[in-house]
Parts: C-alpha cells; structure tokens; sequence
C-alpha cells in the first residue's frame, strides 16, 4: 500500500477510534486475543462475465487488494476485526444482480461495492433500501438514480458530467452531426440522453439514431439502420462533419464487426461513452479493433491525477500483474470504496444501523487513489475531470489517451 495512503488512512482510523470510547476500549482489551476479531463481511457485485468482463475482473483484483492492505493495517492498529470479501458475478443482468444481493445479504453483507451498471443498481435499489444495505457502485452513471437519502453511493460522476464532457471533445475535433446508437438501459440510455442534450447546447446535430434492447445478440439489421441514417445525415447536409456516438458495453465488438462492412460507417469517426472505455473485448478481437483502429474510436474514462501518479501507480501495477492489462479508473475507485467501507465499519463498530450514516460521513473527508471521493446531495460524485482514450495501433493495437477534460475545457 502506497505509504501517504497507509499514513493518512492510519491517522484516520486513528482519530476515529479516539472517538469512539467503546470502540477503543474493545481494542484494548481484545488486542491480546486475536481469535476474537470480528467479521466484517465487505460484498460485491461485479461482472466477471458477461459484457462487462473487463471491469469486473480489475474490480475483483482491485477489491482483493483493498481487503489485504486494510487487514494489515487493522493489524498494525491492534483492533478487532478481519475483512473477508464475498464476490458474486452478475454476468451485466439486472435481475441476476437482484438476486445475489439477496445472497450475499442472507451470508451477513450489510456493504456491498457494486453493480457496475445502473440497470443493475436500479434493480438492488428497492431490496437495498428495505434492508439497510450500503451499495456502493463504481460505475452507474444514470442520473435518473440520482435520488437524495437512499442507500445507493457512487464514485462515478453521472451522465450529466460526461455528456458534458463528450459533447465538449465531439466540438474540438470538428464534429457537427452524431448519429447515436445505444443500449436501451439506464446507464446507457441516461449517456445518449446527456450527451444529445449537452451537444445541441453547443450547437450541434443529432439525428435519431439506434436503440436496442440490452438482451439483444443479432445486430444486423440495427446496424444497417444505423448505417442509412448516416447516409440521411450526409444527403441533408453534404458538408456535414458526421460522426457515430456509441453507448454500450462491450458488445460493441459484436456492432464493430458488422460496422465493418458498411463503407459509409468505416469511413466516418466513432465515438463512446465509458462502458466500453478501455475495453479488452475490443482491442482482443482483431476484426473490432482494427474496426476501431480505422475510425478512430475514442471513449471517456473518469480521469486520474497525473500529480498523484505516485499514490494510485503502485495499486494499478499490482492489479495489472494479476489481470494482465491495465486497470482503468472505475476500477481504481474500488479499492477507495473498500477502504471507506470499513473505517465507516469501524467507527460504528459494525452496527448496520448505523452504516449509511457512517459512510456519508466518511466519503466526504476521504482521499484516496481517485482523489477526493467528494459526493454531492444525491450521492454521487461531485466532481470529475475524463481521460479520452482511443484505439490506435503502433506496435500492437492498444488505448492511448489522446485528450482530457478538466474546468469545462478539452486539452491534449
């Protein structure tokens, strides 16, 4: 663990226990029985198949990590308790995600980082809330759960910001007409949604495009859609800088592969939004990436701290040691969640009543691999800056980053 991290979060849980009266007399006077810590049971949600596979992995990776750095410090601090994560796959299905929530509530998680995405989080919202669970997702974005008091936290900005963001790069690279296609879910429906309203604000074009249902697997005759509204947007306006804007998961390498075969669609930018931001299932499947490549698809990822390279480096290479790829933001603001996690445990002496309370609390004051976790009144993060990734081949074909967003402005 980075050591101003282990210093600061130290002091912290140091504090917290000079606070808590109980709470260190337990400590005290179990620190010479081990045997006696306490359980706390820090669950998740995440997406280890399905087309959120990539994000799931290096969540898993980044949550083994924060649960071994936090018992170490608990440890060192001499108090008594013991992390153990409890991990469920949800293969990217809202219902499924439903269900192991469930399942992980009857093994005793009262704090659950994850789902990934906000069809999933809408579906565990209404259990969640019943039962007092903390869920704490890295990546749902849809700003229609952005709702004040309930139980749902997350560390990623909503689309609202993004669409912002986007709309702000389709600009600078000359961009006047989109043509969108997108996944008909929360999340993804709330990036169109944004990022059309933040577009048209600044001037531009945007047609009506493609939605499809998220169970959908033939994407043959929407792409041909797609590919005529493209062709309707270039016969309005010949001089029209058109480009395709994608909201999707990582079924975009299924869209790439037909895209491909549309010289009208191979011929134009594309654009994404951050459910496919860094995706392996684009760049290890050679007909999408070299697809991707030839447009130059380009999508956001929350943004991280160049200055701070030094704190959340060391994290990301040991997650990219155990997934073999490099683990993006979202993934990053795992490990942040799992530490906020259990000091609001700690401090309540893991009293689930108390737990929502205690996280409030605490995320407001932390900072961590992703910079300062501030939330805003509904409980998503406050603020965010976007790193701009997009499919280049030099010697293989990879991200690179080629622009950012910060203060309302693009530079690259």
């Amino acid at each position: 663990m980075p050591g101003m991290i282990r210093r600061s979060l130290s002091l912290l849980l140091l504090v917290v226990v000079s606070l808590v009266a109980p709470l260190a007399h337990a400590a005290r006077r179990r620190a010479v029985t081990p045997s006696a810590h306490e359980v706390i049971r820090l669950g998740a949600l995440f997406s280890l198949t399905g087309d959120g596979s990539s994000l799931g992995a290096a969540s898993e990776a980044a949550l083994e990590l924060a649960v071994r750095d936090i018992n170490r410090e608990l440890d060192v601090l001499r108090l008594p308790y013991h992390v153990v994560s409890d991990v469920e796959d949800t293969q990217l299905t809202a219902t499924i995600g439903r269900t192991k929530i469930e399942a992980l509530y009857a093994r005793g998680a009262r704090l659950v980082i994850g789902p990934q995405s906000s069809s999933e989080a809408a579906m565990v919202l209404p259990y969640a809330n019943e039962h007092g669970i903390v869920v704490i997702s890295q990546g749902s974005t849809a700003s229609s759960l952005a709702i004040p008091g309930d139980v749902l936290f997350r560390l990623a900005p909503n689309d609202r910001l993004e669409g912002a963001a986007q709309a702000a790069l389709l600009h600078a690279d000359g961009i006047d007409t989109l043509v969108p296609m997108w996944r008909a879910d929360a999340g993804n429906g709330g990036l169109h949604d944004s990022t059309k309203r933040s577009f048209e604000a600044i001037g531009g074009t945007v047609r009506a495009g493609v939605s499809y249902a998220p169970a959908t697997t033939d994407f043959t005759a929407l792409v041909t859609a797609l590919g005529a509204d493209v062709r309707a947007a270039k016969n309005a306006n010949p001089s029209a800088h058109v480009a395709v804007y994608l909201a999707s998961f990582e079924e975009a390498a299924d869209i790439f592969r037909l895209a491909a075969l549309d010289a009208d669609l191979a011929a134009i930018r594309w654009y994404g939004a951050d459910g496919v931001a860094q995706s392996r299932a684009l760049v290890d499947d050679a007909a999408a990436a070299a697809f991707g490549v030839k447009t130059a698809f380009t999508a956001p990822n929350v943004g991280l701290d160049e200055a701070a390279r030094d704190v959340w480096q060391p994290v990301s290479d040991q997650i990219r040691e155990r997934i073999g790829f490099t683990p993006d933001a979202y993934a990053l603001s795992v490990y942040d969640a799992a530490w906020v996690a259990i000091l609001s445990a700690v401090e309540v002496e893991n009293d689930e009543t108390f737990l929502r309370d205690a996280f409030s609390r605490n995320v407001q004051r932390y900072w961590g691999l992703t910079g300062p976790t501030i939330l805003d009144a509904a409980g998503d993060r406050k603020t965010g800056s976007f790193d701009f990734w997009t499919l280049q081949n030099a010697a293989t074909t990879d991200w690179m980053r080629t622009a950012q967003y910060s203060g309302g402005r693009i530079s690259r």
